[in-house]
């Protein structure tokens, strides 16, 4: 269950940085987005529920076999998401090749313009 808690963990993370979390500067350089209340983050509410899948395979480099888990799901997620986008702009006729992350609603407006 804590393995499963964590890759619910890493794939609501890289869904975030696919879709929402950036850090914005202003023409001084200036963060504009320095707290949590201008910083959008992914909640737990967010997200629907999700069913995930590992294989079990052993570390052989130490005595318990163990290895971390957490990280799993933030690798896959964010290529997944960006190209879910664009395979829905491609078949809506919007030849977009390429867009930048976070993919914020008026950056697949624009994309589509």
């Amino acid at each position: 269950m804590i393995v499963e808690g964590q890759i619910h963990g890493g794939v609501a993370q890289g869904v975030g940085q696919a879709l929402f979390e950036g850090a914005e500067y202003d023409e001084n350089g200036q963060l504009t987005n320095a707290s949590y209340m201008d910083y959008c983050m992914p909640r737990a509410d967010d997200f629907p529920m999700f069913e995930t899948g590992s294989q079990v395979t052993p570390c052989p480099h130490n005595p318990l076999g163990v290895k971390g888990a957490g990280e799993a799901g933030t690798i896959g997620s964010p290529p997944a998401v960006v190209n879910a986008v664009l395979d829905a702009l491609w078949s809506g006729g919007h030849k977009v090749k390429d867009i930048r992350m976070p993919l914020t609603s008026e950056r697949v407006w624009r994309a589509m313009q």
